[in-house]
């Protein structure tokens, strides 16, 4: 008698399961559509799994994503699950509205040691876990073969330092033509911050009160890219921001080198010219940024034990591996990058894998990035001429300070 009470209980909750009654749902918040198809492979994975669970993707355009996931915490509606990047994570966890996924992790046997330590620290706070990343990028030096060949220089390579890239694009521009020899991007990640700690020098000061890009060895920095544009080398201020250098210049073959992220390989892989990649050149040292999208959970949401599940699958060697599978990104699983650069084959992709070794994480401050975005104002000044560099370097300062100083 027990065991048919039982057996019909079984049955009215599978029938209650499958018809809805008793599911769980949680909505997944994400900026970047091209990633849609392998991520609702992901959810169809887990809900194989999970079948009791829901998982509705919501894409929101980075052009609004951040403003409307402020909006949404503070009134209540936020998503989930959702995407937090490195600069963002400091605000979002001082404001105690992330939930810690260490004992989740465990639970789901994750294996945090798997993932490179540099990308782990952006998502962990007092010894706590709140995210890990699904992927990461690294920086690094593309050029384009078929204007090297013309010009007869050599490859760009591992023992190359800043003498060698100047030297290149001096060799490499041709102003009859229209080329220039490397394009001294403004940009942060991809671009500057990449050269100042290559020179030894530092973003902000340790206690994050003092811009420190201004003096020494970030100085000194911004002086030697800025130097391309005064010889014309590389285009100036007004023509990069009227024609896109890493999306129409340098594919466009305007521009022999420029410096860009790992998520460009596959898209520069398929320019009508080839093009291939190299380490970003010594200077002091070897560094590039690296950075990595992870998934994080809202502590304030009505499912929060089925987001935490699900925020939790995707770190598992299973969905990195589906991650690697898909070939959109490099999966952040150590181990799982090979598929990533099998689907590139016209390029050395692995140089950006092996970056991963001398990265140093995205800069990030609970002050916020508004003092890069004054740094960034007047970078751009300096290489539209508007601003002599010793000048802007005194307003960059001022500018970076002041806000560091509002967000105190």
């Amino acid at each position: 008698m027990k065991k048919g009470i039982s057996l019909a209980v079984s049955l009215m909750l599978a029938l209650a399961v499958a018809g809805g009654a008793f599911a769980q749902s949680i909505t997944y918040g994400i900026w970047d559509a091209n990633q849609r198809p392998a991520l609702e492979k992901l959810i169809t994975a887990f809900q194989a799994d999970n079948p009791a669970i829901k998982v509705t993707l919501q894409v929101v355009p980075w052009g609004d994503y951040w403003t409307k996931l402020t909006a949404a915490t503070a009134g209540g509606q936020a998503f989930d699950v959702f995407w937090m990047n490195g600069p963002n994570f400091p605000v979002y966890s001082s404001k105690g509205i992330l939930r810690d996924l260490t004992g989740d992790f465990k639970k789901a046997g994750v294996d945090v040691a798997m993932y490179p330590k540099a990308l782990v620290s952006l998502y962990a706070k007092d010894g706590k876990n709140y995210g890990l990343p699904k992927d990461f990028d690294t920086i690094g030096l593309y050029y384009n073969k078929d204007l090297f060949d013309k010009a007869k220089v050599a490859y760009p390579n591992d023992t190359w330092t800043w003498d060698d890239l100047k030297k290149a694009a001096k060799a490499l521009t041709d102003p009859k033509a229209g080329v220039w020899g490397f394009a001294a991007i403004t940009g942060d990640q991809a671009g500057w911050w990449n050269f100042v700690l290559a020179n030894g020098g530092q973003l902000l000061s340790a206690d994050q009160t003092k811009v420190m890009v201004a003096q020494g060895p970030g100085r000194e920095a911004l002086k030697y890219l800025y130097s391309f544009v005064q010889d014309g080398t590389s285009p100036d201020g007004s023509t990069m921001a009227s024609i896109e250098p890493e999306t129409q210049l340098f594919p466009g073959g305007k521009v022999a080198m420029i410096t860009a992220g790992s998520w460009m390989a596959k898209t520069y892989s398929t320019a009508p010219f080839k093009i291939d990649v190299a380490p970003l050149p010594k200077a002091k040292i070897r560094a590039t940024i690296i950075h990595g999208v992870a998934n994080v959970v809202w502590n304030k949401g009505k499912n929060q034990e089925a987001a935490a599940k699900f925020a939790a699958f995707l770190s598992t060697k299973k969905a990195q591996q589906m991650v690697a599978d898909s070939g959109s990104v490099i999966p952040a699983y150590q181990g799982l990058a090979t598929q990533w650069v099998a689907s590139i084959p016209s390029m050395h992709a692995q140089v950006l894998v092996d970056a991963a070794q001398y990265a140093v994480p995205y800069p990030s401050s609970v002050k916020g990035m508004e003092w890069n975005d004054q740094i960034a104002a007047v970078l751009a000044d300096i290489w539209n001429g508007a601003t002599p560099f010793d000048e802007g370097m005194t307003k960059l300062e001022t500018a970076g300070n002041a806000a560091l100083k509002r967000a105190q």
